[in-house]
């Protein structure tokens, strides 16, 4: 190599190195702030604009209740009547569904969110003082102290059941559908009725099925499948067992035609009760609220259980509503067992129907003492609730754990939020069980006016 070209590659790699030299400095010399905004740009165009935590919770439910009026007006949640230990159920499975895993830096606001989400899955909801006082009007039926005519026995006993036989019934609750729990429950209650009491079964939703091209068929189907009369077993049996969960749910049509079967029974010299068993909401556009005024206003005059078996919240409030526009009874159920309570009361009621035609009638001692078990059914029953609630959210939360979905910290956290609301639903049931139990020697109207205007109901 000449010593032109050497001195041309020195030349040429000093240049090169006060270039990286200056780079270098100038780099050293930046402000801080101008560095901090650089990085902090680069992690945000690498960052998700919402956090998982964020984007897959519901924010649109209602806060863990914090009074008794919002104890009586939270809906249904999701799993209601479910428990997240059994394992047939796949509550674990949908769980992990529903919630998302949280960011170990979630915030407040978030683990509130996180925990309300909780609470709305397994909500179910606990009985109002309201509907137990209309519960004691109907188990003191026949009563001299009752002044509404639709509780004071007539000449004829007449009972028609109203069976949803929709797709949803398909159902499973421990093993069984819903369609099976509810036909051996009204096999069972219709077997105790006196001989002289007339049963009819009325069925709607039995045909068609499910999808939109079978809707029309569906919706303008319900057929009275046992016609009202006294008790054939043979008959009655063949009715019961004719049809399956298939359709869609047309309420409104099964209370306008249970009015026409009932026509000739007029409530002066009858009494007339009937049964709406369903598991969701009127799918045939149809509107069962005005149906079950029409219903009351006619002349059958009839007592309405509207019973509502495991529905979600928009289905409780509109059974509700179907029973509070009939002056009756709704009843939230989720088993079996809880299916046959309820008609056991009208059985019960049907046998001192019977008393009645032979002129024994009950004290008013024996009354009050009914109201007292009443009562105690009320406060049993609250606890059961407000235990399998406490159990359901606590026992998610340690899966939740197990399952790496929240850190310990975060478990802590929410177990602690969990022991607030079970106490404050324990204070709760107290607070109404003693109030409930201070109106015992009061009229049905006068109970009905204090507990509505005390608890904000109507």
């Amino acid at each position: 190599m000449s010593f032109r070209n050497l001195k041309t590659l020195l030349f040429l790699f000093l240049l090169l190195t006060l270039f990286t030299g200056c780079t270098n400095s100038e780099e050293a010399n930046k402000p801080a702030d101008s560095k901090k905004e650089e990085k902090q740009e680069t992690k945000k165009e690498s960052k998700p604009e919402t956090k998982e935590s964020d984007s897959k919770l519901k924010k649109e439910i209602p806060p863990a209740p914090t009074s008794i009026n919002e104890v009586f007006a939270y809906p249904n949640g999701k799993f209601a009547g479910e428990e997240v230990y059994d394992t047939t159920s796949g509550v674990k499975e949908e769980l992990l569904k529903d919630m998302p895993k949280l960011d170990e830096d979630a915030n407040e606001e978030t683990l509130d969110l996180y925990f309300n989400n909780l609470v709305a899955l397994y909500w179910n909801g606990f009985t109002d003082p309201a509907t137990l006082v209309d519960k004691w009007k109907l188990y003191s039926f026949g009563s001299p102290e009752i002044e509404d005519p639709k509780f004071q026995f007539k000449e004829n006993y007449n009972v028609e059941i109203i069976l949803d036989a929709s797709g949803s019934m398909a159902k499973k609750v421990k093993g069984k559908t819903q369609m099976e729990l509810a036909k051996e429950a009204i096999d069972n209650f219709v077997q105790s009725l006196p001989d002289k009491a007339n049963v009819g079964l009325r069925v709607y939703g039995h045909k068609g099925s499910g999808s939109d091209s079978d809707k029309k068929l569906s919706c303008e189907s319900s057929d009275l499948v046992y016609p009202i009369a006294s008790y054939n077993a043979t008959e009655f049996d063949k009715a019961l067992n004719q049809f399956q969960p298939k359709g869609w749910t047309p309420i409104t049509l099964a209370l306008e035609e249970a009015q026409k079967d009932l026509s000739k029974y007029p409530a002066d010299k009858n009494n007339n009760i009937i049964f709406l068993v369903s598991d969701g909401i009127e799918t045939c556009e149809g509107d069962p609220v005005t149906a079950a005024k029409k219903l009351v206003d006619s002349n059958i005059s009839p007592i309405v259980n509207v019973i509502g078996f495991n529905v979600d919240g928009e289905g409780q409030k509109q059974l509700k509503d179907v029973a509070a526009a009939a002056g009756g009874i709704y009843t939230d159920i989720n088993d079996q067992t809880q299916l046959k309570e309820e008609f056991k009361r009208v059985e019960e009621i049907a046998k001192r129907w019977e008393q009645w035609k032979k002129d024994s009638l009950r004290e008013a001692d024996a009354i009050k003492v009914e109201r007292y078990f009443e009562a105690l059914g009320f406060t049993n029953e609250w606890e059961s609730k407000k235990t399998k609630l406490s159990n359901n959210i606590s026992g998610s939360i340690t899966y939740l754990s197990n399952e790496d979905y929240i850190t310990r910290e975060q478990r802590e956290i929410l177990k602690d939020k969990e022991e607030k609301l079970n106490e404050f639903i324990e204070k709760s049931g107290l607070e109404v069980e003693n109030y409930l139990n201070s109106m015992n020697e009061k009229t049905f109207e006068q109970m009905k006016q204090d507990i509505n205007e005390k608890y904000k109901l109507n």
